[in-house]
């Protein structure tokens, strides 16, 4: 088994993709497979790009980087793609779904593709991405084909359909379980999205009824009005970031607007960015009615959304009113900002410009109470309450949710831990077996870290008492043997012992008698032998704690196997 990262590959810096190869290489059954895990959302470019991807339909690049990835990983592992190749098949959760799907329909990624709780295929991405399929669709209904967003007029059910239909020899490769309760499955129901392969329907969460059909009775004018939203922030976004965005989409200066943040600054921004602020204040009276429209059409349906939320249980009767409340309230500021806009462009065409300073400089002050009281809102809605249901619709998009729904048989999951169940006579006796193998892993990992700890013990018991000793006799017999070989150079040890008169004398042989004791009490081999013992021990408790598992699962025989991975045998 060999592993290669997307990190390693230099792939996905710039989209946020983040994946990992997984290469099994069987020589002795003439088989090998090649398993690409890529993640799902987990940072804020993901739910940047979940925006401009899966909604938008204006992106690709985690796609493309998921196709990248993987040509980089055949070559890592010199693999060729073709009809004897190795398999390649693509595991994913969440946006990772998204990403291997629409890499296998434009680029024949993978062989096949498993996925759980996955963020399913958009055909408006596909018609941005596939030129044969866009002329297919233009064709099919008779759009213009230098209009880039007449695509979004067609009919969302009629447009899913001819996409499922135009995929549907590719769909069965792919495989999915899909938990009725995840929220992703319920955003699928809305325009762009479009579910292929052989899917598998579980309810992981017998409390609620799930999601799917809150959306189902959203009109689809709110998806379009959302949709539209999106797309305009991705286009603003990828062409230069949120300043870009909210120049395009509301017509605000940002590098204008950070000048102006006291009232000294402000003056002085007016005799400075005079034509600047004019555009700005004018562009915003222009575009925010726009986005106004779009955002009433959203909010006007709050009451049936978080009506159905309280008949499917997540919230109560008085949670739903401080909602639909904070978001009217939400609304009427933004209104607000409109008409302070509105009666600002009259005060501007008076032409005269004490009172243009006067009247923009208040118009500041009172859109910033717009903002400020819009702010208080959302601070309500992030009350703990309210942000229980949030945890409740995360719960069911996880994996752990599914695993414990898939529990039947011998075989269940408590947690993200699989368990199994056998019995003994008329007493059933279930084992974590997940647990069973970290044991086993990090037992042996402990083992043998402290098998290498005994070894470095005895080699500095030999290093620094029996080596020492002997250096150090070393040293003694070479200075015994040059004191013997040059007696002459040792004349000044007489000094102390004769007169002045006579230090004519010399020394003409030294004899030294020497008298090296053997050390004592420097044996430790005993207790060297003891430690090993201990080790012994070890590993005959570790191997039989896994032999009591086999024989109780005699018939598991993929069980002996996952202790032999996890072993590294």
């Amino acid at each position: 088994m060999q592993v290669y990262t997307s990190k390693e590959a230099r792939v996905g810096e710039k989209s946020g993709y983040d994946g990992i190869a997984i290469y099994l290489d069987s020589k002795e059954n003439k088989k090998d497979e090649l398993y690409v895990i890529s993640q799902g959302s987990k940072d804020i470019k993901d739910w940047d790009y979940n925006i401009k991807a899966m909604l938008a339909g204006k992106d690709i690049r985690q796609a493309k980087a998921t196709n990248k990835f993987v040509k980089a990983t055949q070559g890592h592992f010199n693999l060729n793609k073709n009809e004897d190749s190795t398999s390649i098949i693509g595991l994913s959760h969440s946006l990772a779904h998204n990403n291997n799907t629409t890499a296998y329909l434009l680029y024949d990624t993978f062989d096949e593709i498993y996925s759980v709780n996955g963020a399913q295929t958009n055909y408006y991405q596909l018609y941005n991405a596939n030129l044969e399929f866009r002329e297919t669709v233009q064709s099919k209904f008779s759009i213009s084909p230098i209009d880039p967003n007449a695509v979004y007029d067609i009919d969302p059910n009629k447009l899913r359909q001819f996409a499922e239909a135009y995929y549907k020899d590719k769909a069965k490769n792919i495989h999915q379980i899909i938990s009725e309760d995840d929220p992703l499955y319920a955003v699928s129901v809305a325009r762009g999205f479009f579910t292929l392969g052989n899917v598998e329907i579980i309810d992981t969460n017998h409390d609620y009824p799930g999601l799917r059909s809150l959306i189902e009775d959203i009109p689809d004018e709110v998806i379009k009005d959302f949709q539209e939203l999106a797309i305009q922030y991705t286009t603003a976004s990828n062409q230069g970031g949120i300043k870009t965005v909210m120049h395009d989409i509301l017509g605000v200066n940002m590098d204008v607007v950070n000048k102006m943040d006291n009232w000294f600054n402000s003056l002085k921004a007016y005799a400075t960015y005079q034509p600047e602020i004019d555009t700005m204040i004018r562009q915003l009276d222009k575009k925010l009615p726009g986005v106004l429209k779009r955002v009433k059409t959203i909010t006007s349906n709050a009451d049936l959304m978080f009506g159905r939320l309280v008949m499917a249980g997540y919230i109560s009767n008085s949670q739903k009113q401080v909602i639909v409340k904070e978001f009217t309230n939400i609304e009427t500021e933004l209104d607000g900002i409109r008409e302070t806009l509105s009666r600002l462009v009259g005060v501007r065409e008076t032409g005269n410009f004490f009172v243009q300073i006067g009247g923009d400089i208040a118009a500041i002050v009172k859109i910033m109470g717009h903002i400020t009281a819009i702010q208080d809102s959302l601070e309500v809605l992030k009350r703990e309450d309210l942000l229980s249901i949030l945890e409740e619709i995360k719960a069911s998009h996880s994996i752990t949710e599914v695993l414990s729904s898939l529990s039947s048989g011998k075989k269940s999951y408590l947690g993200s831990d699989m368990v199994f169940s056998t019995k003994h006579g008329k007493k059933e006796i279930k084992v974590n077996i997940s647990a069973a193998l970290r044991m086993y892993q990090n037992g042996k990992a402990v083992l043998e870290e402290k098998l290498s700890e005994i070894d470095h013990f005895q080699a500095a018991i030999h290093r620094e008492i029996s080596q020492c000793y002997e250096n150090n006799k070393s040293q003694v017999m070479r200075k015994i043997d040059d004191i013997e070989a040059n007696p002459g150079l040792y004349s000044y040890l007489l000094r102390k012992h004769i007169y002045f008169s006579r230090l004519n004398k010399k020394v003409k042989r030294i004899r030294v008698y020497e008298v090296f004791f053997p050390l004592e009490t420097a044996n430790l081999n005993e207790e060297i032998h003891v430690l090993r013992k201990s080790i012994e021990k070890g590993y005959m408790y570790v191997e039989n704690y896994r032999k009591a598992i086999e024989d109780l699962f005699a018939e598991e025989k993929e069980i002996g196997n996952l202790f032999d991975l996890v072993g590294g045998e």
